[in-house]
């Protein structure tokens, strides 16, 4: 196993029309003690403005955005943020939710 990828953890944040939300899940993450983590993020074809949003963020190379082109459901949006993370170990966070410090 790649060792730096061995005591990373992924985040997981499926997303969908959760815009007015999306940004404050994620600044959790980062406030958090423990910095070596990803956030992964799909969103599923919201039409709200998650998809402006989350462009002015993926610039950071801790946070890796994915679009899927048309909506395919929580269960398939799941599906591939983990097929996409690098982590050892993995989390969901929903997008609307946050993690205390």
């Amino acid at each position: 196993m790649d060792t730096l990828n061995h005591n990373l953890f992924s985040v997981l944040i499926a997303n969908y029309n959760n815009g007015k939300y999306i940004i404050e899940a994620i600044e959790s993450v980062m406030n958090q003690t423990y910095h070596h983590w990803e956030i992964i993020i799909v969103d599923d074809a919201s039409t709200d403005n998650s998809k402006e949003i989350l462009q002015k963020i993926e610039k950071d190379e801790w946070i890796k955005v994915f679009y899927n082109k048309e909506n395919k459901g929580c269960g398939y949006t799941k599906r591939l943020c983990a097929e996409l993370a690098k982590g050892k170990l993995c989390g969901f966070l929903d997008p609307d939710d946050y993690i205390f410090p």
